[in-house]
């Protein structure tokens, strides 16, 4: 039961460097609508160290790069290059778990998308995405470490 216990708490531990990245790049991101590359490759960097299967950070990491790369290409930059290596980055280090990213991430863009529409900016209304990537990551910890273990859902 102790080992048990010393596993909850490196797990926890483990997202304390993710956070303070994430909350840099936020804060740049706010201030200078750009996502530092250095911090990307340190938060890559650390992912090496800590991610649970190699396997299963490349697949996903090659999945949401891909899924990410298309739409820029398309829409010629609607979501930045920085963004793209920063989710790509954080694919890897969470692997699965990425997916639950999604949802918060997703609810926060639309919540934008309505106050852009509301406030007469259009369907062109730009917002920087790092303080939503660090809100639905906030979320994830949140349910993972003090309400559920989301693990079970794999």
């Amino acid at each position: 039961m102790r080992g048990f216990f010393l596993y909850l708490e490196v797990n926890e531990i483990k997202h304390i460097p993710v956070l303070l990245i994430l909350s840099y790049m936020s804060h740049t991101d706010l201030k200078k609508r750009e996502v530092p590359d250095f911090a990307v490759l340190a938060l890559f960097i650390y992912s090496l160290f800590t991610c649970r299967d190699f396997k299963e950070s490349i697949l996903m990491a090659v999945l949401v790069f891909i899924l990410l790369l298309i739409p820029s290409l398309i829409t010629e930059g609607g979501i930045g290059g920085g963004d793209i290596k920063l989710l790509t980055a954080l694919a890897f280090f969470m692997g699965k778990d990425f997916s639950l990213l999604a949802f918060p991430m997703f609810t926060l863009l639309i919540a934008s998308l309505i106050y852009g529409l509301i406030k007469g900016k259009g369907l062109k209304y730009s917002v920087p995405l790092v303080p939503y990537i660090f809100a639905s990551y906030l979320f994830y910890l949140f349910l993972e470490v003090f309400s559920w273990n989301l693990h079970f859902l794999y």
